[in-house]
């Protein structure tokens, strides 16, 4: 077998709806030397038969999967399709279509292209609604202020890393606060974070998974404000 160069990692929690058009996506931009870990995270619709089924097609002979028997947290997803991971290079993205499958390897090239220092490839969005736009302006506001260290577009997909990033990574949250825990700790770390443009275009299938109510939204923004001072007083 040979040598993996590049794994990108796709959480899927009830994303049955959206599977064949992530697959029929990923097989359109795909390349040699690479696997797509599609992590089924605790799903309780038909997430897991899909992927038994298409699994045995030769057409997705680059795809693997990863499964979470019960759902702990978009974090916990994320980090079992990473430890899994066989690449040099890891990319997280989410698999909601939300993102388009060809900037993870934007993101990759942009990394692959750097000499020097080890780096972070992340997304930034265009802009989108007010909420959307006040709610990730106001988080890494908050973050870099009290962080002391400038953070934007938080949650923006795709993320791309060295493997060598993953050792750090340890004691991660199991929510959303892991995407500010993986570019926090490349900060730390002194490598530099770059930046590709992108666009966050409308969910195809279902719902979000933070966003989908008032509530949620207030859930997702304390747990990150916490988390954020959990930070700053583990590095203090």
């Amino acid at each position: 077998m040979s040598k993996i160069a590049f794994s990108v990692v796709l959480p899927c929690y009830n994303e049955a709806n959206n599977l064949s058009l992530i697959l029929a996506g990923y097989r359109r931009v795909w390349r040699d030397s690479c696997e797509l870990v599609l992590v089924d995270n605790g799903s309780t619709d038909d997430t897991a038969k899909f992927l038994e089924q298409e699994l045995t097609n030769a057409e997705n002979n680059f795809v693997r999967s990863v499964l979470v028997p019960v759902n702990q947290g978009y974090g916990y997803g994320v980090m079992a399709g990473v430890r899994a991971a066989q690449g040099e290079v890891i990319g997280i993205s989410h698999a909601d279509m939300q993102c388009d499958p060809l900037d993870v390897f934007r993101a990759y090239d942009r990394l692959i292209g750097n000499s020097g220092n080890p780096v972070l490839v992340k997304g930034k969005r265009a802009p989108r609604g007010f909420t959307a736009s006040f709610i990730t302006v106001g988080m890494s506001a908050i973050a870099t202020t009290v962080l002391m260290t400038r953070l934007t577009d938080i949650n923006a997909q795709p993320k791309v890393f060295p493997r060598s990033l993953v050792e750090h990574l340890t004691n991660t949250p199991k929510g959303f606060e892991l995407d500010l825990c993986i570019l926090y700790t490349a900060h730390k770390l002194g490598w530099k974070v770059l930046e590709i443009p992108v666009i966050f275009g409308p969910r195809m299938h279902g719902t979000s998974k933070w966003a989908f109510s008032l509530a949620s939204r207030r859930k997702h923004i304390w747990a990150t404000l916490k988390y954020i001072f959990k930070l700053r007083h583990s590095y203090a």
